[in-house]
């Protein structure tokens, strides 16, 4: 394109923006990025609005969601396997799974329906995503909530993998209430605090997971289970 034409083409642009001249700015003025809304966003709610908000944009993103105790939780989780239909259940080896007494009650269950196989590092990778791979629910503890937008934050660790959220149909995940931050900036904000006071330790892969799989890449058709769970479940533990 020559100068005439570019010229010409920006012209049109700059008049349709309002500047009267028509002609390209040569400069663009500092943005100044202490009056970012970021931190200050919601900061006004209290801690039932925050929850309220997260749930309801858990209906907004087809993500069930159910309240329970810690007294409660193994119980919940059962009957919560039994509403997506049963099936194998893969569940993550972290301490949570003896604190909330998931360990004895998957071991206590005598239902023909369901089985149980906890993520074991010592059988090495390939075995592990085999077995997500051939279970009907995964089980994760989430670290963190986000009320803006339902997500999760959901860290992998060597006893935790990533493939319990991602290959199962459906993905249970077990959540704190107390842990749900209005948004993203407070979440940052954690793992920047966890990364700084123990790197060794920090999780290898951390995403954030809003609801059931889906995508609409594709003329805007919302398509379900594109890239990992078709049903997602939240049990919060308040």
């Amino acid at each position: 394109m020559d100068a005439a034409k570019r010229n010409e083409f920006i012209g049109r642009l700059s008049r349709a923006l309002g500047r009267d001249n028509g002609a390209c700015p040569t400069s663009v003025p500092d943005f100044d990025y202490s009056k970012g809304p970021q931190e200050t966003m919601y900061s006004d709610l209290s801690r039932d609005q925050i929850i309220t908000m997260f749930k309801e944009e858990c209906d907004r993103n087809g993500t069930k969601y159910v309240n329970t105790t810690p007294d409660k939780l193994a119980k919940t989780v059962i009957k919560t396997i039994e509403e997506w239909g049963n099936g194998q259940v893969i569940y993550p080896n972290v301490p949570e799974v003896e604190q909330y007494g998931l360990d004895k009650a998957f071991a206590a269950d005598k239902s023909d329906a369901r089985s149980y196989v906890q993520w074991d590092a010592s059988k090495g990778r390939e075995a592990n995503i085999m077995a997500a791979q051939d279970s009907a629910v995964g089980i994760t503890f989430a670290i963190g909530g986000l009320a803006e937008t339902a997500s999760i934050v959901q860290p992998s660790t060597i006893d935790s993998g990533r493939a319990i959220s991602l290959l199962p149909n459906t993905h249970i995940a077990i959540l704190k209430t107390d842990s749900i931050m209005p948004r993203t900036t407070q979440a940052f904000e954690m793992l920047g605090a966890m990364q700084k006071e123990d790197p060794a330790n920090f999780p290898a892969n951390v995403v954030l997971i809003s609801g059931p799989s889906n995508t609409a890449d594709i003329e805007l058709i919302r398509v379900n289970g594109a890239h990992g769970p078709l049903q997602v479940t939240y049990i919060l533990v308040d």
